[in-house]
């Protein structure tokens, strides 16, 4: 067994199922926001919506790559709803507080949710790791102002000795800047360290870059495979099988 092993949370913990395209959810997001003063159409709504996220991705691209002295790619940056959200009612002219963004991330993620619970096995095998004194800890591309809320729901948010958002970090998995932030803030060997995900190319790959193993479960969130996983990976079947 490993000392440490850091875990992806959606498909490989928790199986969701969103749709963000559906016409309703943006009929009832704009009605929400002119109820408060911010004048959208449904379809406006959604094309500023994705115009903010890809304008912020750029952004901070462009600032961090000029602070670091290397290019960092607007696919490795995460934007956040603290940010994206308070925007999209400026440019309105309308001001709303850090609580209003949080329920409007919240209401957003509720209208759009299908299906969300954990997977069998997943709060098992989390209290296991602890039992043997293994550490735990979560490296998730996500959104804090609703997967924290998710978390809670679940019963699992406090089964992690760390937690690490993108949309805090402000880097996405694989990035390596995402990885090396948990492995040096917590100071973790990745000789002694496993990375468990659903992901060939953010987890699989992402660790090997990072120098770590890796453990991949294939679930219906993982994304087609495009590359075969690294030798140092080990394929299992269930979440389960991680020990």
């Amino acid at each position: 067994m490993y000392r440490n092993y850091i875990f992806d949370l959606y498909g490989t913990l928790v199986d969701i199922h969103t749709n963000e395209q559906k016409k309703y959810l943006w009929e009832k997001m704009a009605l929400c926001m002119r109820f408060q003063g911010a004048e959208y159409t449904a379809a406006e709504l959604r094309r500023a919506y994705h115009d903010k996220i890809r304008e912020q991705k750029n952004i901070k691209s462009a600032e961090i790559s000029a602070k670091l002295g290397t290019y960092v790619p607007p696919e490795e940056i995460e934007a956040s709803f603290e940010k994206l959200i308070p925007d999209l009612y400026l440019a309105k002219g309308v001001t709303v507080s850090e609580e209003q963004a949080s329920d409007w991330a919240v209401t957003f993620r509720a209208i759009s949710m299908e299906h969300l619970c954990l997977y069998e096995g997943a709060s098992e095998l989390l209290a296991r790791l602890h039992e043997k004194g293994r550490k735990v800890y979560l490296l998730s591309n996500a959104q804090r102002l609703f997967t924290e809320p998710e978390m809670r729901a679940l019963g699992i948010y406090d089964s992690f000795d760390a937690v690490y958002y993108s949309s805090d970090a402000g880097f996405a998995k694989p990035s390596r800047h995402f990885y090396q932030k948990l492995l040096k803030e917590q100071g973790l060997n990745p000789a002694e360290s496993v990375m468990v995900g659903n992901d060939d190319k953010a987890d699989a790959w992402g660790a090997h870059d990072n120098g770590l193993d890796s453990i991949y479960v294939y679930t219906r969130q993982s994304p087609g495979m495009g590359n075969p996983l690294p030798a140092n990976c080990q394929r299992i079947n269930e979440i389960s099988e991680v020990i």
